[in-house]
């Protein structure tokens, strides 16, 4: 397990130019918005305005922090904390804040390559991660995983060959993404 400390993460421009976002994960390693499999960040939006278009990629997006964010082209209703809302990279999404400013949780999965299953805080107890690779990242309050302690919006990667499963201990308000692999296979074999 890599524990990524939310202290610890960089500003870097959005795609579009308009804003910043906060990398926590990307598979491969240094792989920039047109190559990845999958990408982990956190952005904070301050004003309205679009999101970056990415062809190609299936986006979820978690609301972290704060209250208000109507994702035009996706849903009318406005997101409180810790909702979601899933849609390809190539909609035109605006984002219209009615409450302040907040941060979001993006995923961003390479159609064709990756899968994801995303669950909202699961039960203190064994976290069964049956997948791959995983991700927790705590919402809100602190978790305890295995001998770990790990604090609002820290995450803890468990690459290719992890346990398949950690004790959960905390209360804490906890997202787990768990990532697969898709192989196509050519005509023919």
């Amino acid at each position: 397990m890599r524990l990524i400390r939310a202290a610890d993460l960089v500003a870097v421009p959005w795609k579009n130019g308009g804003g910043v976002t906060r990398e926590v994960a990307v598979q491969p390693p240094g792989a920039g918005f047109d190559a990845f499999d999958w990408r982990l960040s956190m952005a904070d939006i301050a004003t309205d305005g679009p999101f970056s278009l990415l062809p190609g990629v299936d986006r979820v997006l978690i609301l972290m922090q704060g209250a208000g964010l109507v994702l035009e082209g996706v849903s009318p209703a406005a997101m409180a904390p810790g909702d979601r809302a899933d849609f390809p990279g190539e909609a035109a999404v605006t984002g219209r804040l009615t409450a302040g400013p907040v941060r979001d949780l993006n995923l961003m999965l390479r159609r064709g390559r990756i899968r994801a299953e995303v669950t909202l805080n699961p039960p203190d107890g064994a976290l069964a991660l049956p997948w791959p690779e995983a991700l927790v990242i705590v919402r809100e309050g602190v978790a305890h995983l295995g001998d770990q302690t790990l604090h609002r919006q820290d995450c803890a990667h468990f690459p290719p060959g992890h346990a398949a499963q950690v004790p959960l201990s905390g209360g804490a308000q906890v997202i787990v993404i768990g990532l697969t692999p898709l192989f196509s296979t050519a005509p023919g074999r």
